[in-house]
């Protein structure tokens, strides 16, 4: 069954959505890593029709890795070899590129797990990529997670997601509306508080930077913990 895009059935929110994200970690092993290129064929269909930005790897499996990425001026330099093989697009100009490449062995990998496979989280051996959405409310967020689990189903022995907004497990859309539109609340409300913490002079640093860490925290456990 080819692949369909179901649309949210509730729009983004104006305001602040643009500084609101949603992050999403994944990571997999496809069942048969010669099925890159049909996986990347397909992939690559579905972003011409939807007018995402994308690009094939098609690099040599056979030269060992040997990436450095490193920052000059703000700019991100990759030097040496990526043996991948697969596609990156961007659904949105504000989401993070999503990497659908991978090496010989069929791990999903990335320029930056190549170059630190402990770079979003702590498994060296199964390393993790990460892309952050909710910029346009759920409008990204599900696009992915729908293109995730028809690509996970047809071409990975073993597929893993840890969505912040927990929609990967439950696969609601009430839910996540109502997930989405509390976050982004309080994140404008703490976007507010922090505002008015740096203009209050009369506080003491180190009080200012304890509320400051406190607010950080609070939302974080409130909101970034969802996929455990």
């Amino acid at each position: 069954m080819p692949f369909t895009l179901k649309k949210p059935t509730f729009p983004p929110k104006s305001g602040t959505m643009s500084n609101f994200w949603i992050k999403l970690r994944y990571r997999g092993r496809l069942r048969n890593p010669e099925d890159v290129a049909l996986l990347a064929d397909e992939v690559e269909d579905i972003c011409r029709s939807r007018n995402w930005k994308y690009h094939l790897w098609e690099e040599d499996w056979s030269k060992p890795a040997s990436v450095d990425l490193y920052n000059d001026d703000g700019v991100l330099i990759a030097e040496g070899h990526a043996p991948l093989q697969g596609i990156t697009f961007q659904p949105h100009s504000e989401c993070e590129t999503i990497w659908l490449t991978f090496t010989p062995d069929g791990i999903l990998q990335s320029l930056f797990t190549l170059n630190d496979p402990t770079w979003t989280a702590d498994d060296a051996t199964y390393p993790w990529s990460r892309v952050k959405t909710g910029f346009d409310g759920a409008v990204t967020h599900l696009a992915i997670c729908q293109l995730f689990f028809y690509l996970a189903e047809k071409y990975f022995d073993h597929f893993e997601c840890s969505d912040e907004s927990a929609y990967w497990k439950h696969r609601d859309d009430a839910r996540l509306e109502t997930w989405l539109n509390e976050a982004a609340a309080q994140y404008e409300l703490m976007q507010q508080e922090i505002a008015a913490l740096e203009a209050n002079e009369s506080l003491e640093p180190s009080i200012r930077d304890e509320i400051f860490y406190n607010l950080i925290k609070a939302y974080g456990n409130r909101f970034r913990r969802q996929e455990e």
